[in-house]
């Protein structure tokens, strides 16, 4: 089963699937935390559900202090390659102790070109472990038929 957190851009998405996890504290994932710095997104931080660890995800271009760790440039924001090792080696981790439903935040315009989370997910949907997933309202319909997924909830 497939439960998605679905909405428009800052529609508190986020926070929906942090209250979807806390409900029960089943599973683990990630949820992206928004960082801002005055009006301006500066970037996100990963936090993993389990035990609370942030991991330096996405940056603004001019916030992104010259780490070389840049895999993926979408708009003005540079996507980390050390965030996503991270999260498929817990991925990896999760699915050998059977741990369900995984948590991801988000599936999006990468994940639609083949980059992002895309692997992570194609070996989730594989191995049929219960998600939870954060997708934007405008792409739902692309992920949806592009990942095949059938049984799912939206939320």
């Amino acid at each position: 089963m497939v439960k998605i957190v679905t909405g428009k851009i800052n529609s508190y998405k986020s926070t929906r699937l942090l209250e979807l996890y806390s409900k029960d504290h089943l599973g683990d994932g990630f949820i992206a935390k928004k960082i801002m710095k005055n009006d301006l997104v500066m970037g996100y931080d990963l936090i993993q559900l389990s035990n609370k660890k942030e991991i330096t995800f996405i940056r603004r271009d001019i916030y992104d202090e010259g780490i070389e760790d840049v895999i993926y440039k979408l708009g003005p924001y540079h996507f980390f390659k050390s965030a996503f090792e991270y999260v498929e080696k817990e991925v990896d981790d999760f699915i050998k102790r059977g741990i369900s439903p995984i948590y991801l935040d988000e599936i999006s315009l990468l994940e639609l070109e083949d980059k992002g989370f895309h692997k992570v997910l194609i070996k989730l949907l594989k191995n049929k472990i219960d998600l939870c997933l954060v997708v934007r309202v405008d792409l739902l319909e692309r992920v949806l038929e592009k990942y095949q997924i059938n049984d799912n909830v939206i939320i």
